[in-house]
């Protein structure tokens, strides 16, 4: 390719993007979330974190009246995603030491949705062991947090059922590797990774 040609594939590249953009969307939307049909207005090019939980909670926790926790909420896309398209959770206890982003604050009003401001560890600690189908940690990704997270919110998810959580293996966030392998060395049960870095044990 001549160095005349290229400023015209970049061009023809920026403008044919909505386009490609649009074909890939269409053509990935099984392979991003297979176990609920993405509506249009979800559909995104790649396999999100909301995506990999929505499939996650209907292999593991397909039965009725499933209790989950989310640990580190931001804008509640997360939370959202979610809710709509996993019937089956009865109640998603959502925690975080910041309020929900005011876009995001329409998900207060909805009754399956628990919104608790408070420190991760302290809030852990006023539900009962083996209380949550799921509990998805996604707070302070650095080691120390991750560690603390983990060991507050581990024995509250039921036996048999999902800890999961956010940027395993991330450049980024290295301490989220580093406690995760450490406090689950010899457990029963493999860490898995899905897309977006998501990580996940059985408990």
């Amino acid at each position: 390719m001549s160095r005349y040609t290229r400023p015209i594939t970049r061009i023809l590249r920026k403008v044919t993007r909505p386009v490609r953009d649009g074909v890939r969307k269409a053509v990935m939307t099984d392979r991003i979330q297979r176990t609920a049909h993405l509506d249009d207005e979800d559909r995104t090019e790649k396999r999100r974190r909301w995506h990999v939980l929505v499939d996650l909670i209907h292999e593991r926790c397909p039965k009725d009246r499933v209790i989950m926790a989310e640990v580190g909420v931001r804008s509640g896309v997360n939370s959202a995603h979610i809710l709509k398209y996993c019937p089956q959770i009865e109640i998603l206890r959502a925690v975080d030491i910041a309020p929900i982003t005011p876009n995001y604050e329409w998900i207060l009003e909805l009754d399956r949705f628990d919104f608790i401001e408070g420190d991760s560890a302290d809030v852990a600690s006023t539900f009962a062991d083996e209380t949550f189908d799921i509990v998805f940690v996604d707070a302070d990704h650095s080691e120390a947090s991750v560690r603390r997270d983990v060991a507050a919110w581990r024995p509250k998810v039921k036996k048999g059922g999902v800890l999961s959580g956010h940027d395993y293996g991330s450049k980024n966030h290295p301490g989220v590797k580093i406690a995760v392998d450490d406090m689950f060395a010899g457990h029963p049960h493999p860490i898995k990774v899905d897309a977006n870095k998501v990580w996940w044990t059985i408990c």
